[in-house]
């Protein structure tokens, strides 16, 4: 009964494709071997909570060597692509900045302190996660710079002009629609403000030609991260949607290769490792190993971004508004 349940629950989600649910009770962990969403909490404010795939050009890379480590490595790549977005945006002191889909707060901390913007400003359309983002905040001392709110990226709560910097870290492809969403960005920033992205989409339009049960098959894992069909687009179109919205010096540049064979990897080394380790007997550290090095040398064609969202492209996304 309990498995019947589960499945009703998958599907229901699936075809709601709803952000709102996506981290929520009747949902597991983001990555096996992660803390579930009921699990989660403020701790000390700095614990790393972050829900992004890392970006692992400059950190090292989990393998089967050092898998032990992937509590450590991973955050290090998560934070990498926070500082990525922050660099791209040419983040400076004194700035205004929104964070579109905040997650725990994570990247808000640290651009805070590293770059020290003059306001942080945050909407997320989940309750638990604006609650626990903005008590890390204020447990770290940082509540006068970075205020975070419950409410729609796609019918932003705030004044036309108001940033210099809108984020969206791994959070757009969840917004209904996204197209709604770079309308209302493009409306908050000021003259010469940027809008930077790390976003997954289709290099090329891949779906065409595919049967019937094949696009059922993607729409279904597409609605279990709450990927709303219609923020399926190629990069071209990703590009060209940003330029309809009025953005000028609009680009995505594929870093696909530095994100998600990294991510793959450490996802399996948490999978396996958690496990070995809550299952005695059930899984040696010999066969964490070997499951890290098999996920290590995977095809990038087989990942499971491709084969189950059809998502070939991890972009960095930067647009201007005149």
């Amino acid at each position: 009964m309990l498995e019947v349940v589960k499945v009703a629950t998958r599907l229901k989600n699936a075809l709601l494709a709803d952000a709102a649910r996506f981290y929520t009770e009747d949902v597991g962990p983001w990555v096996p071997g992660m803390p579930t969403p009921q699990q989660v909490s403020a701790g000390t404010g700095r614990e790393p909570l972050w829900l992004n795939l890392g970006y692992w050009r400059d950190v090292e890379k989990v393998d089967e060597n050092n898998c032990e480590r992937v509590g450590e490595l991973f955050p290090a790549a998560q934070a990498q692509m926070a500082h990525l977005l922050a660099r791209t945006a040419k983040l400076g002191a004194g700035e205004s900045v929104l964070d579109c889909g905040f997650g725990y707060g994570d990247q808000d901390l640290l651009w805070a302190e590293s770059y020290k913007p003059a306001r942080i400003a945050g909407i997320n359309v989940t309750p638990t996660q604006v609650r626990i983002a903005s008590e890390r905040a204020r447990l770290v001392g940082l509540d006068n710079v970075i205020r975070l709110q419950e409410g729609s990226a796609t019918s932003l709560p705030f004044g036309a002009g108001e940033f210099d910097v809108v984020f969206a870290l791994e959070s757009a492809l969840h917004f209904k629609t996204r197209r709604d969403f770079l309308r209302e960005a493009f409306r908050v920033l000021r003259p010469g403000g940027r809008l930077v992205m790390a976003d997954m989409c289709m290099k090329t339009d891949r779906e065409a030609g595919l049967g019937l049960r094949q696009r059922l098959h993607l729409r279904y894992w597409r609605g279990r991260i709450a990927m709303p069909e219609s923020n399926v687009w190629t990069s071209q179109r990703y590009v060209a949607e940003m330029q309809r919205a009025g953005f000028k010096n609009a680009r995505l540049d594929s870093i696909a290769l530095d994100v998600y064979p990294g991510a793959n990897t450490a996802f399996m080394a948490l999978h396996s490792l958690t496990r070995h380790q809550r299952e005695p007997g059930a899984m040696s550290l010999e066969q964490v190993r070997e499951n890290v090095r098999k996920a290590r040398e995977t095809d990038p064609g087989q990942l499971f971004w491709h084969l189950h969202y059809n998502t070939d492209e991890y972009g960095l996304v930067y647009a201007e508004k005149a």
